[in-house]
């Protein structure tokens, strides 16, 4: 009778049920055991001879190194663009703050503000702002708007709101005569910075006339 044949339990017995698959010469790697990228070689490869087939390997492995160089320099330069725009995007915060009565003119925190405009230059913008002309957009008060979505002009009480003084201020100042006139008043200053403000935020240039009194 035949012999039975043996029995094989245990761990070891199941490893070796199922063996590494044999490699034969000349099989190419799997691509799941290749890490490496293909190199671009020439269809002709096969049929080049020894000296022209280690040229034809030299010149794919450049090849490819520069692809693969270039790949990591575009994908760094898009990201690095793609934290400058957003770097560059103004948060909702800033957007909300943008108004020319947030700024800061030297010398404002310890009243020491330099005043370059005349009593009378002072009131020729004031009359601007609310007269007949202040319906004009860049007239308009920071952050309020019509329902027409148009921004909301200047009136006297939010002027005067504005600058922190009282209506009646405003009154005595403005019925003062000559250049100079009115030069004592709490407003003058305060006017004259919401102007200077005003025109900072616009970007507008100096009068010939503030120049000259700069000057002297």
């Amino acid at each position: 009778m035949p012999k039975a044949a043996r029995r094989q339990s245990g761990p070891k017995s199941a490893a070796r049920s199922e063996p590494y698959p044999a490699i034969k010469p000349g099989d190419k790697p799997s691509e799941k055991a290749s890490s490496k990228p293909e190199l671009p070689l020439p269809d002709h490869f096969d049929d080049l001879c020894a000296h022209h087939k280690e040229a034809a390997i030299k010149k794919a492995e450049k090849a490819l190194q520069e692809k693969s160089s270039s790949d990591v320099n575009k994908s760094a330069k898009s990201s690095s663009s793609k934290k400058s725009s957003a770097s560059e995007k103004p948060s909702s915060a800033e957007k909300k703050s943008a108004s020319f009565l947030d700024l800061k003119l030297d010398g404002e925190d310890n009243d020491s503000v330099p005043i370059y405009d005349t009593c009378s230059e002072v009131r020729r913008k004031i009359n601007a702002l609310l007269g007949k002309d202040n319906n004009k957009p860049e007239n308009g008060i920071p952050g309020e708007f019509k329902k027409d979505g148009t921004p909301k002009p200047y009136t006297k009480a939010a002027f005067v709101r504005a600058v922190d003084a009282s209506s009646k201020q405003l009154d005595t100042f403005m019925k003062a005569k000559k250049m100079m006139g009115g030069g004592d008043s709490a407003i003058y200053p305060k006017a004259y910075m919401f102007f200077e403000k005003k025109r900072i935020f616009e970007g507008k240039k100096k009068t010939a006339g503030r120049l000259k009194v700069e000057q002297e």
